[in-house]
């Protein structure tokens, strides 16, 4: 499955399972009140199936959590048409192959953009130029 996928698989179930992880733990300590107020044992065993279905969720929610997405940063590479000279710069929206973007500092002619590809970031490096929103991130450590 592509990162893009996994993401937004991610960021659409993760809040799902945890509200039935709550609400299942509230229906579980209500059945077990109602077992205790009035002895009867049908609350207790529907006690222990929300646990056992509580468990199920929770196992999920676990399981999307450890999911690890790497962050990436798309550039394009820029070519002097004549010299050779090339640069790495930060993608903007509407760049595409093959278009000119300025004049070349060594020799003044035609620079264009032969390559766009995303890179993946070091950890802890922050993204140059460019904003990113990380949801659902658990970062351990100090």
């Amino acid at each position: 499955m592509s990162e893009e996928k996994l993401y937004e698989f991610r960021r659409r179930w993760l809040p799902v399972y945890l509200v039935l992880l709550i609400a299942l733990a509230l229906v579980t300590v209500h059945l077990v009140a109602m077992y205790f107020f009035t002895g009867n044992t049908n609350y207790a065993n529907l006690a222990v199936l929300s646990c056992l279905a509580a468990y199920f969720f929770y196992s999920g929610f676990q399981r999307l959590r450890r999911i690890r997405l790497t962050r990436r940063r798309v550039v394009e590479l820029v070519k002097c048409t004549e010299c050779g000279y090339s640069e790495e710069r930060g993608h903007t929206a509407g760049d595409y192959v093959f278009k000119v973007k300025g004049r070349c500092p060594r020799c003044g002619a035609e620079m264009r953009v032969v390559a766009i590809y995303s890179v993946k970031l070091e950890e802890g490096k922050p993204a140059a130029g460019s904003a990113q929103i990380d949801f659902f991130t658990s970062r351990r450590g100090p």
